[in-house]
């Protein structure tokens, strides 16, 4: 849930500790979450994908949920020991309940489009609604799905949406391919790596090979930098080879509309360089050919930008913008794991994304309103907090930069903190030490 980069140079609270508890209600959890491993998958699940539909509508203020559809996919991607998200990242989570037992079987934490426009001035006078949706592992029984959101005030996740389900129902639409899929890099098995699938936009049935070129610079610029340079082996990249009506993207600031199949543009929320699309739901259907986790979206465009949002998706320019590499690595920074930006808008001291008096759920950000968790512990003693960056620090191999707290990140000048002087997250820099760290914590958990 992050806005575009600005410029072409600057670009443990557990979620399910949070909901309200009921004994009478409530699924059993706390300790009963980590009992939920391999060993459990083949119980309540099947090897499929199961997809739920939703419209997310709202404003400022609140917020609304409901049901659109729900469908089956193909092979199911995901972990099949990790299935409950330890982490505290995201403004949303979701979780399936097996309804014989009433016990959470699967969680998983994210953002959205809905969220940042929610912080838009059209959202204080106007009611909008976004198609999203969600995939889990098909269960095998009954169950409910449940959806949570942060409270805007205290940042406390809260219920919002439950639907009960069954596993029988006549309703639920099959899984039928429509798209080719194509193996960009295979580094293990499905079960046990991050599977990233790669989707165009803007790309006429005349330029696939075009297409499939920017597939291997996206590839080759995320292994360019660590610490996905070292988890070769546990990625795989695909593709998967949707064509558009005409070639290019919609920029309407300039007038300028194309009909392309997943309906990304420029402007979003008014800002030139936010490129996004509104539609997750057809987003998830092309991405359907792919067995996948994470998505990004390659946009057959020069113009420099491109957005990422958590477990939502990531978005970027395919074409030759002077800093295609580094706006891909940056968004899939924020893509796969919520990582926040480091960067400054000058003058800027209020931030609906990050309000005074709250701590930053992003590992790579604090307010220092909850440090401890964070990256306390890689500071060395005698580092000064708050650290400043200066002329002869610059001057240091990054090597000798002290890992500390920088005040300026999360668009604000002033109140909030980063780690590190300059960061992929910030000035498309190599990632610091606390981003490599909190990447690799989120890899073993999903490679599990």
């Amino acid at each position: 849930m992050k806005r575009a980069l600005i410029a072409p140079f600057i670009l443990l609270l557990l979620a399910t500790g949070c909901a309200v508890k009921n004994a009478q209600s409530e699924p059993k959890e706390a300790a009963q979450l980590a009992l939920i491993g391999e060993a459990e998958y083949d119980k309540y699940f099947t090897g499929e994908t199961m997809r739920f539909d939703f419209q997310h509508s709202g404003n400022s203020d609140e917020e609304h949920y409901s049901y659109d559809r729900m469908k089956r996919e193909g092979e199911w991607a995901g972990s099949r020991k990790a299935l409950i998200n330890p982490f505290g990242y995201g403004e949303q989570y979701f979780r399936i309940v097996d309804t014989e037992e009433n016990k959470i079987i699967y969680q998983n934490n994210y953002c959205t489009l809905f969220n940042e426009w929610q912080t838009t001035a059209e959202a204080q006078t106007t009611t909008r609604s976004y198609p999203e949706g969600v995939i889990f592992p098909c269960p095998k029984r009954n169950f409910t799905i449940e959806i949570f959101a942060r409270n805007k005030v205290s940042k406390v996740f809260e219920k919002k949406f439950s639907y009960n389900a069954r596993i029988d129902d006549y309703n639920i639409e099959p899984y039928k391919k429509k798209y080719e899929s194509v193996d960009i890099h295979i580094g293990g098995t499905i079960a046990n790596s991050l599977d990233i699938v790669l989707l165009p936009d803007g790309f006429t049935a005349e330029e696939k090979d075009k297409f499939l070129d920017a597939c291997k610079a996206w590839q080759d610029a995320l292994f360019g930098y660590a610490p996905f340079t070292g988890n070769k082996s546990r990625i795989n990249i695909r593709a998967v080879w949707a064509p558009s009506q005409e070639s290019g993207i919609s920029v309407p600031g300039k007038g300028e509309w194309k009909e392309t199949l997943l309906d990304c543009r420029f402007y979003t929320f008014g800002s030139e360089r936010y490129q996004m699309t509104d539609n997750l739901q057809k987003v998830r259907d092309v991405a359907a050919d792919a067995p996948y986790e994470s998505i990004f979206i390659l946009t057959n465009s020069d113009k420099y930008g491109g957005g990422g949002i958590y477990n939502f998706y990531g978005l970027g320019s395919a074409g030759k913008t002077g800093k295609t590499g580094e706006v891909y690595v940056h968004e899939f920074g924020h893509s796969l794991m919520g990582l926040g930006d480091e960067y400054v808008e000058k003058g800027n001291t209020v931030s609906a994304l990050y309000p005074a008096g709250k701590e930053p759920w992003e590992a790579n950000l604090t307010t220092f309103v909850n440090f401890n968790g964070k990256w306390e512990k890689m500071i060395k003693e005698g580092t000064p907090v708050p650290t400043i960056v200066n002329d002869s620090l610059l001057a240091l191999p990054d090597t000798e930069w002290p890992v500390g707290a920088y005040e300026g990140g999360g668009y604000l000048e002033k109140g909030i903190y980063r780690p590190w002087p300059k960061c992929m997250m910030n000035q498309l820099y190599n990632f610091c030490p606390v981003c490599c760290a909190a990447i690799e914590k989120y890899l073993d958990y999903i490679c599990k």
